[in-house]
């Protein structure tokens, strides 16, 4: 751990100087940011710097990264500092050095009189294409600080969301793959010895036994292979989920499945009640906003769904008529989007909205957690056990005990 000091801006645009304890100059940085505060300046120890430069050209910025940097944009300008000095700060700050290098091209882009949402798409490309719209409907109307925090709060939101998928799907998937090592282990080592055990009777075995000896010695003796197999195995199975179609095929397979298929087409729908809330808020025509906000759907039947209510709305009809006629929203949500409509807050009501769904969703997550658990848990246990029940089966039969 190392002191860092710092200069920073609070809320309220007042400049506050102290000092900061953490791990490095990245840990420093997001523990400001959790006080409310924005750094303008952190100084640390020469080493320390160069280390996590290096550490950070090693790997591209993460999803956090683009959010503290955007957030902390945000707040610079909501606190009153001009533009092109906000963009150098962020430039001076110590971030990461791929977005240091970006910030440094945006400021002179900035000098040279190009338009903020110009070089904001230029030179971070790598955010979701929302943030470039958002920028420059906000910058339109004199509201880009404003824009850019709810653009760090969509970000956010959605990266929440697939941290709790992959949280919710973490502890079943390491349940299982040790599982079948375990059920891998008993038969290449444990099995082939009774086998050896077994292998001058003359008795004849019940089949269940024969089976698991006979795969065990199979695979005892294919040893090799049986590695060789499962590692080309693998490396196919990461290299087909790398591909989008397959992605695509398998979110889609999954959205069809009883309890989890509910709780992601819920995550989904929402994402786009967000973005579509998000864009409205900040003055974005809703059939633009309609267009940004179908590119969050991941699963094709609900983004082919949404393709259809931007045509319906285009075609002249509401939101809510469109939405209805593609049967994927519960009447509670055409409701409230209804009412949104006629009341003139469509915006607050699809806010509401996404709120609504993604309690609805975490709340399918927990009854399909407490479900796939105990079914992990009992499928390895009956692996585990008929293995089990086949060994003592050909010893006490080669012995003529009776069970």
């Amino acid at each position: 751990m190392s002191a860092f000091d710092y200069e920073a801006i609070d809320h309220a645009g007042k400049p506050l100087i102290g000092q900061v304890t953490a791990e490095s100059e990245r840990d420093a940085i997001r523990l400001l940011a959790a006080k409310g505060l924005t750094p303008v300046s952190i100084d640390s120890p020469k080493q320390e710097r160069t280390t996590s430069q290096i550490f950070d050209f090693q790997r591209p910025p993460s999803a956090q990264d683009y959010i503290l940097t955007v957030k902390q944009l945000a707040i610079l300008l909501n606190a009153g500092v001009p533009l092109i000095a906000a963009v150098e700060t962020l430039k001076s700050q110590g971030l990461h050095p791929a977005l240091s290098k970006a910030f440094d091209g945006m400021s002179r882009s900035l000098r040279s009189g190009a338009a903020f949402s110009s070089a904001f798409a230029n030179n971070l490309p790598a955010l979701p294409p929302y943030a470039f719209q958002l920028s420059a409907a906000g910058e339109s109307i004199g509201e880009l600080g404003p824009a850019l925090a709810d653009t760090a709060k969509q970000m956010e939101y959605e990266h929440r969301v697939q941290q709790d998928i992959k949280n919710a799907l973490t502890y079943p998937a390491i349940l299982v793959s040790t599982g079948l090592s375990a059920v891998l282990f008993i038969f290449l080592v444990v099995v082939p010895r009774f086998s050896a055990m077994l292998a001058s009777s003359k008795e004849p075995l019940p089949f269940i036994s024969e089976v698991v000896l006979s795969t065990g010695m199979f695979l005892s003796g294919n040893s090799t292979l049986v590695f060789i197999f499962l590692a080309m195995t693998v490396i196919t199975l990461i290299w087909l989920f790398k591909q989008q179609s397959t992605k695509d095929a398998a979110r889609q397979a999954i959205a069809s499945a009883p309890l989890i298929g509910s709780w992601l087409r819920e995550a989904e729908l929402a994402k786009w009640s967000s973005m579509l809330s998000t864009m409205l808020r900040h003055g974005v025509d809703l059939i633009k906003a309609l267009d940004f906000a179908r590119g969050t759907v991941g699963i094709k039947s609900i983004h082919t769904r949404m393709e259809q209510v931007s045509k319906l709305v285009r075609g002249g009809k509401s939101l809510s008529i469109a939405m209805r006629e593609q049967e994927t929203f519960s009447d509670t949500a055409l409701s409230l989007v209804q009412v949104g409509e006629e009341s003139g807050e469509l915006a607050n009501m699809l806010g509401s909205l996404a709120t609504l769904y993604e309690e609805s969703g975490r709340q399918r997550m927990k009854r399909f957690l407490l479900i796939l658990e105990p079914a992990a848990i009992i499928l390895i246990g009956i692996v585990i056990g008929g293995i089990v029940t086949a060994i003592m089966l050909a010893i006490t039969s080669v012995n003529q005990v009776s069970l």
